[in-house]
């Protein structure tokens, strides 16, 4: 997936880059993907749901 974005301010740009450029490092996208193949085996029936916290936690 890409999502391209403008900013008016290259300052902000910077950090958002940085910021996602830390989370990658930190495996958090990774955790996100796994939370979203989940809701895809909830949607499809193939999984029951859980508690929102217990996803939290998991971040």
């Amino acid at each position: 997936m890409q999502v391209a974005v403008n900013f008016k301010n290259e300052t902000i740009a910077q950090k958002v880059l940085w910021i996602l450029e830390h989370f990658k490092d930190d495996e958090i996208i990774n955790n996100f993907k796994g939370g979203l193949r989940e809701i895809e085996l909830i949607n499809q029936g193939k999984l029951t749901s859980r508690p929102v916290q217990d996803f939290l936690n998991e971040l």
